[in-house]
């Protein structure tokens, strides 16, 4: 059975009815984190409260809830549709800048470098935590309309340098 907030079935279920009408209207939502991709951050089996996002609303750093075929992922926006990426390519493989440091490697001047633009109505996300995180460099970027939430209190990545003036490309 669904339940619809309709007067008549509040009124019918008395408290519970007021209790699952106000949280079935109520723009919030818990969610709770399930890996380390955003340690130090926000540390797993913490529960974070979300709120719906409009695409037009999304911006660089903000920490959504993605819904991936798997199942949702929580990342922090680093890019999103127009934005220029400094990649590198290492090993046969186009990686963006944003953790690499071109003159660890010695070999610098045979290196590869491209600008990647991001395609409009795209998002590249990222974890905090680059070690472990399955994010945009490996699977791309993501259609912003997966992003349906963002997390509420939005904290600053507390490892990894997440500002678009880093990056030198915006």
């Amino acid at each position: 059975m669904i339940f619809r907030p309709t007067l008549a079935n509040v009124l019918k279920l008395g408290g519970f009815g007021i209790a699952a009408t106000i949280l079935y209207v109520q723009p919030y939502r818990p969610l709770v984190v399930v890996g380390r991709s955003m340690e130090p951050t926000y540390q797993s089996h913490s529960v974070e409260w979300t709120e719906p996002v409009a695409a037009n609303e999304l911006r660089r750093g903000q920490v959504v809830e993605i819904n991936m075929p798997t199942g949702p992922i929580i990342k922090r926006i680093g890019y999103l549709g127009g934005d220029k990426i400094q990649q590198v390519n290492i090993g046969g493989q186009w990686t963006d800048m944003l953790y690499v440091h071109p003159l660890a490697h010695s070999t610098t001047k045979q290196m590869k470098f491209r600008k990647y633009v991001v395609p409009q109505g795209m998002a590249y996300v990222l974890g905090d935590n680059q070690v472990v995180s399955y994010d945009s460099r490996e699977f791309g970027c993501i259609p912003v309309s997966r992003i349906k939430r963002i997390l509420v209190d939005q904290e600053p990545p507390l490892v990894g340098n997440h500002d678009a003036s880093f990056r030198g490309w915006n």
